[in-house]
C-alpha cells in the first residue's frame, strides 16, 4: 500500500527523508502515548521529546550512519524516518511497538519527568534495536 513512498535502499536515504520523518512523528506519539496509557492503566496523551529519541538512536548501531555533528532535533527525525519505514513496509506493528515500549517502560503516576524520560530512552532504543534487522 505504501510501497511508492518508502522504496529506499540505504538506511542513510530513510533517516534523511523529511516525510518519512513526519510520518513517523505521529507514530511515535501515538506508540508512546498507548504504551504509556497501558503501563499506567489509565489512558495520556504524549509527545516525545526529541531528546528522548535522540539518546535513544545514539545508544544503537545506526547512528554510525549519522553525521556524529547532528543535532537532537536531526537525530529524533531520523529515528522518527526509521519507525514510519518500518511500519510502512510492514517490518512492524503498531500493536508490536506499544507492546515493545510497554515492556520496559517501568514508570507509574510519581515518576519524575526526568526518570521518565529516561526510561523512555531505553524502551525506544531496545524497540530499534530490536527492528535493525528490518533495515536495507
Amino acid at each position: 500500500m505504501w510501497e511508492s513512498f518508502v522504496q529506499h535502499t540505504s538506511i542513510e536515504q530513510i533517516m534523511n527523508d523529511k516525510g518519512l520523518a513526519k510520518v513517523g512523528d505521529n507514530l511515535v506519539n501515538l506508540c508512546y502515548s498507548l504504551a504509556k496509557s497501558l503501563v499506567l492503566g489509565y489512558t495520556t496523551g504524549e509527545k516525545v521529546r526529541d531528546s528522548i529519541l535522540a539518546r535513544a538512536i545514539r545508544g544503537t548501531s545506526v547512528y554510525s550512519h549519522m553525521n556524529r555533528r547532528s543535532d537532537v532535533g536531526r537525530a529524533a527525525d531520523a529515528y522518527e524516518a526509521i519507525m514510519a519505514y518500518l511500519w510502512m513496509t510492514n517490518k512492524t506493528t503498531i500493536f508490536a511497538m506499544v507492546e515493545s515500549l510497554a515492556s520496559l517502560l517501568d514508570i507509574d503516576s510519581n515518576t519524575s519527568r526526568v526518570k521518565e524520560g529516561e526510561r523512555a530512552a531505553i524502551s525506544f532504543q531496545h524497540l530499534l534495536e530490536q527492528n535493525i534487522v528490518h533495515l536495507p
